[in-house]
């Protein structure tokens, strides 16, 4: 079973195909990484993201791979990375 954590992005303004395109990859980097329920609104990048077959994942796991990316391809700024 793959535990799922709720991650939440906090932007300068983003456009939302450009978000949903960059959570796509962001799976497609990751091959381990399920993403679901994306939902791009405003300044504000929310999904739920785990890893496959795992149920010990922590927040601190997910954050790790999302800022990496984030430093890897930049196609907007974070303000603030949340996951819980």
């Amino acid at each position: 079973m793959t535990k799922m954590l709720t991650v939440n992005i906090d932007t300068s303004g983003v456009d939302k195909n450009e978000a949903q395109e960059w959570v796509n990859e962001l799976a497609n980097v990751y091959a381990d990484m399920e993403i679901e329920d994306v939902n791009v609104s405003g300044n504000k990048i929310s999904f739920k993201a785990g890893f496959s077959g795992m149920d010990d994942t922590e927040p601190d796991d997910i954050k790790m791979k999302i800022e990496e990316y984030l430093t890897m391809n930049e196609a907007f700024q974070a303000k603030d990375v949340v996951v819980r």
